[in-house]
C-alpha cells in the first residue's frame, strides 16, 4: 500500500464524515462514492483499492493491526526478545 494514497483516502473519508454530520455511510454507498471519485469508466467490476478500504476500516475505529488482519494482509508483530549478554556463556 502507498502511504500517499492512504493519506488521500483518509482525507476523503474525513470529508464524507463531515458532510454526513459525523456518520460514515454504509459499505455499499461508500464503494459507489469511491468508484465515482476514481471515475472508473470501465464496465468490468470495480475493485476497491486497498488504501480506501483501509481508510474505511480506520474510520470505523479499528487499529492498524486490526485493519491489516481484516484486509488479509500480513501483520508484523514486534518480537519481544530479551537481550542476552555476549559474555554470558551459562
Amino acid at each position: 500500500m502507498d502511504n500517499l494514497k492512504i493519506d488521500r483516502a483518509l482525507e476523503y473519508v474525513k470529508q464524507i464524515t463531515e458532510k454526513n454530520h459525523g456518520d460514515l455511510p454504509d459499505w455499499n454507498r461508500y464503494q459507489d462514492m469511491v468508484k465515482n471519485l476514481l471515475s472508473d469508466p470501465s464496465d468490468r467490476r470495480f475493485k476497491m483499492p486497498h488504501e480506501y478500504y483501509y481508510a474505511f476500516l480506520r474510520a470505523k475505529g479499528m487499529t492498524h493491526e486490526e485493519c491489516l488482519e481484516r484486509m488479509g494482509l500480513p501483520v508484523r508483530k514486534k518480537q519481544q526478545t530479551e537481550k542476552k549478554s555476549f559474555w554470558k556463556f551459562w
